[in-house]
């Protein structure tokens, strides 16, 4: 009788982790359908080539809303539905878009993305209470990537810029309410882009995530003023194709580094 307790408590523990695993699982599936579908994070990267504009609301600004909650947000929460143990730099990655919306709403001097930062908070708290490997989320990773991070670097520069000129147009802009926070989100977007980039670098656990993410987020926005050069929250073909290049280059950067690091396995010579 007394040695039913410890296989008891077992049982008890494994149901515990399982149920954790379904209610993760089920949370995460929810946050997908509701910030890439529901609130056209995905549906605007493909519908938004197609929209007309109206002051500053438009393609380039409708698809710097999808970089940020489309790539940025709902990508880190994707893949959490298969093998999240290895994934946590995903949560890191959707984390990430709450200080980007906030630094945005400070530098536009506009409050209304504050609103989806706050729900973004507990949101991602919950998702990140139930990660069955929520301890490696302050964990340092490997080795920095020295490459990753200059590039991030040098890209910081032009996208900061751009932040700051958003922030400038929003705080001059006479325009209606949606129209300054399409400026603020444009701004975040571009310090979401810098904050994923360097959370590649740092090369926490599954940190080819935030390299993909980070580098088809600034090739998509680049490609977007490369298309529409003269829209409002465009930079000109000029450094649109350069943003398409840079993020090109950081998505090579960073698979050279995964294959460079990966260990060789040696076929055993065979003497005849």
């Amino acid at each position: 009788m007394a040695h039913s307790w410890p296989k008891r408590w077992d049982e008890d523990l494994h149901k515990h982790a399982r149920f954790r695993r379904i209610a993760f699982k089920a949370w995460a599936a929810i946050l997908v359908a509701v910030f890439g579908v529901a609130f056209f994070g995905v549906t605007s990267l493909v519908i938004a080539w197609f929209e007309d504009v109206e002051g500053v609301a438009g393609p380039v600004t409708d698809l710097g809303y999808g970089v940020l909650i489309g790539i940025v947000l709902t990508t880190g929460l994707v893949v959490q539905l298969r093998g999240p143990e290895w994934r946590i730099a995903g949560v890191q990655q959707a984390f990430l878009v709450i200080p980007a919306l906030v630094i945005g709403s400070a530098i536009a001097s506009d409050s209304q993305n504050l609103v989806p930062a706050l729900i973004l908070l507990p949101a991602i708290g919950i998702l990140l209470a139930l990660h069955p490997a929520r301890g490696a989320f302050f964990r340092r990773g490997a080795a920095p990537s020295r490459i990753l991070l200059a590039i991030t670097a040098i890209a910081a520069v032009p996208f900061i810029a751009y932040a700051l000129d958003m922030g400038a147009q929003a705080r001059d802009l006479a325009g209606p309410p949606h129209h300054v926070q399409r400026l603020s989100t444009m701004a975040a977007m571009a310090v979401a882009i810098v904050l994923t980039s360097l959370l590649a670098a740092l090369r926490t656990r599954g940190w080819r995530i935030p390299t993909w993410s980070a580098g088809v987020a600034a090739s998509v926005f680049g490609l977007a003023s490369v298309v529409f050069p003269d829209q409002p929250g465009g930079v000109g073909r000029g450094w649109g194709g350069m943003a398409v290049v840079g993020g090109v280059l950081f998505i090579a950067v960073g698979e050279w580094e995964v294959r460079r690091r990966r260990p060789r396995v040696r076929s055993p010579r065979v003497s005849i």
